[in-house]
């Protein structure tokens, strides 16, 4: 809401939001576009009286307000110089370049500034103020990863007791093989300083209303890691013994494939495994830069109702231009919202209910980033995990995934490293499915024994190892058969990242590496249970550099699916299967009931979806979610049982823009 379109942006606010079914708006003041970076402190002062203007018509509307200020430290400079702000010590990367606009934490100046511009916030009676996910150490543009200023540089030296360079550090934090403590260490005090900024700014806003809540956005649990984040810290920082509000990241603001989805509910159901438990979790609905020629309102529906499928209590959308332009301007917005609003209520009336979302656990640990190994010549972003592919590979083939503990586990990278040796023998006791790097962490930890592996190799371009552009599915147990093959070309001059695996005699191989003559080279896929009575699967790809659309075919849904009944023993909660391409699908228990959701991610509606769940008990009744809200009895489902296995066939074609939940009553 720009000064100079003000009053025309709320007479159009007072007159759409309630025929749209808004129950909250989020003033986002003095962003994007027209921001001013750190905003000067008059022109905040100067806009309050236009916030109260907002707040006490949302109140004779009915409708909550609450205020999302564009700039804590910065995202990037963008053409500012810090003039505005002239006492800020600015960021300063780990290759030394140095910001113009974008603050250091440490900076006293900015720390003054920055709680006396939440403090006038604070004072209109916002019901939420929300903390953009420019409050981090990373992603600042020019200054990268986190901050190497001399004050950094002092605390640091003080910290570990010698004086300490930029260039030395940084050289000792990228250091080839095991990583050295210091990158621990400076990683543990990122995350100190940054409790320190939360737990001063929410004392600031509550000196001035303590009724104010705090959100925090955020930028991806995996993603946090290179910052050394503090989450529990952190979120009781901010709270302050108020309700916390968590907006964990969507991503796909510019529209390209339907299958973007997945990190969707991964980042959801990621934050929520990190934060501490009971905060009001309102998904991020972003819309960059801002029309339907950038995202369309069929992707738009659909990340809302991710959302909400995935339990968040509401979504948070910014879906119009900072520009002043009207609303209306983009007419298919408001209408998505009012036609399909019964729809969203209808999916909290079920996903939004305490309860577990079932299917293979994906191992997180927050500080995997510490203990990662590097390559030489390896770069400060190569301590991301790496770990959305892992996830999205057992999506992609019908394999629902959760944080939550379940018997079979999926470890990929090097998560495994920052996990004790009594969780890593926990881990090797049940079902467990690693990837080449994975398996290769646990050798370096003398496990190789226990994953019927001799020896694992580092990551290579598997053309390096040989002329092997398919691989050999041909295990009958696990779904395969001889001459059965599956692609494993990643482009047309280098084949995929490759840990050669060197497998025990009484391992199984599932399948193998071919030539062009069909002749047999390495394992790509063993199976093996070891003395303490665990199942593993060992696959030899580097999952976070191999994973893509080449990976996925109906012969790898076989595969996978197959190995995971073999690792849990036959006792997988969900599986999803169909004649079609990209599902999304779920299981949530809850109490005496159980909901199964399905997203078909392509443009092409599946015939038929079919979910097989493990399940001793019998439905007594089974009801299908309308895409008017009304939850009714299931015409063309079809249900069977094999034993201790039901199978759920829903005979009726699934397009992607309207989403099957069944609700099952036990």
């Amino acid at each position: 809401m720009p000064p100079w379109s003000f009053d025309d942006n709320l007479a159009e606010l007072i007159a759409c939001l309630p025929r749209y079914g808004v129950d909250e708006i989020i003033v986002k003041v003095d962003a994007e576009t027209f921001s001013h970076g750190h905003t000067p402190l008059q022109w905040v002062r100067d806009y309050l009286p236009k916030l109260i203007r907002v707040r006490d018509a949302m109140d004779r509307l009915g409708i909550v307000y609450s205020i999302n200020p564009w700039f804590t430290l910065g995202h990037c400079d963008r053409g500012w110089d810090g003039s505005s702000t002239p006492d800020i010590e600015r960021l300063v990367g780990h290759d030394g370049a140095k910001c113009k606009e974008c603050a250091c934490p440490l900076s006293q100046g900015w720390r003054e500034y920055f709680f006396e511009v939440w403090r006038l916030y604070a004072e209109t009676g916002p019901n939420v103020l929300w903390v953009e996910d420019d409050i981090r150490t990373f992603n600042h543009t020019p200054a990268e990863f986190g901050c190497f200023c001399p004050a950094h540089m002092k605390m640091f030296s003080k910290r570990i007791g010698e004086k300490v360079t930029r260039k030395k550090l940084v050289r000792s934090m990228l250091r080839p093989g095991k990583p050295h403590p210091w990158r621990a260490e400076f990683l543990a005090m990122q995350g100190e300083i940054m409790v320190d900024v939360a737990r001063r700014l929410s004392k600031a806003v509550h000196a001035a209303n303590p009724g104010v809540s705090l959100g925090l956005m955020s930028s991806g649990h995996h993603y946090h890691g290179i910052e050394g984040r503090k989450w529990t810290a952190f979120a009781d920082a901010l709270a302050d013994g108020r309700p916390f509000f968590s907006r964990p990241p969507l991503g796909i603001y510019t529209e390209t494939v339907l299958h973007e989805l997945y990190y969707n509910p991964d980042s959801i159901k990621g934050a929520r495994h990190v934060l501490p438990d009971g905060a009001n979790e309102q998904a991020e609905v972003d819309n960059a830069f801002f029309s339907l020629y950038t995202c369309g309102a069929a992707m738009t529906f659909l990340k809302i109702a991710t959302s909400f499928a995935y339990g968040c209590h509401g979504v948070t959308m910014n879906l119009f231009d900072h520009n002043g332009t009207p609303m209306e301007k983009d007419l298919a917005f408001g209408r998505l919202l009012a036609e399909n609003k019964p729809f969203y209520d209808g999916l909290t009336e079920a996903c939004g209910q305490p309860g577990t979302y079932r299917g293979v656990q994906l191992l997180h640990h927050s500080k995997t980033s510490s203990v990662t190994h590097l390559a030489p010549g390896a770069s400060y972003r190569d301590l991301d995990p790496h770990q959305h592919e892992c996830m999205e590979q057992l999506e992609a083939l019908g394999i629902p995934t959760t944080y939550d503990e379940e018997s079979v586990v999926s470890a990929s990278g090097q998560v495994i490293r920052a996990l004790s040796k009594k969780q890593i023998r926990k881990l090797l006791a049940g079902g467990l499915l690693l990837d080449g790097v994975a398996a290769r962490a646990l050798t370096d930890r003398g496990f190789g024994e226990a994953i019927g592996l001799k020896k694992v190799a580092d990551p290579r371009s598997l053309f390096e190892i040989g002329p092997y552009n398919a691989e050999e599915f041909f295990h009958p147990d696990y779904g395969g058969a001889d001459h059965t093959y599956l692609v494993s070309l990643f482009g047309p001059n280098s084949g995929p990242p490759f840990c050669e695996l060197k497998p025990a005699k009484d391992a199984t191989v599932i399948s193998r590496f071919v030539d062009p003559d069909i002749g047999r080279g390495p394992a790509s896929m063993i199976a093996y249970q070891n003395a303490l009575g665990g199942r593993i699967v060992v696959q030899g790809f580097d999952l976070g550099q191999a994973y893509g659309d080449n990976y996925c075919r109906p012969e790898r849904v076989q595969q996978m699916q197959g190995v995971i009944r073999w690792l849990s023993q036959g006792k997988i909660p969900v599986l999803v299967r169909g004649d079609g391409a990209w599902p999304l699908g779920l299981r949530k228990d809850y109490g005496d009931r159980t909901v199964l959701g399905f997203f078909n991610l392509s443009l092409d509606p599946w015939p038929a979806v079919e979910f097989e769940i493990q399940e001793e008990r019998d439905p007594s009744s089974i009801r299908k979610l309308g895409m008017d809200g009304a939850w009714s009895e299931c015409e063309g489902l079809e249900v069977t049982r094999e034993g201790e296995r039901l199978l759920l066939r829903y005979a009726r074609p699934v397009p992607h823009g309207e989403p099957l939940f069944l609700r099952l009553v036990w």
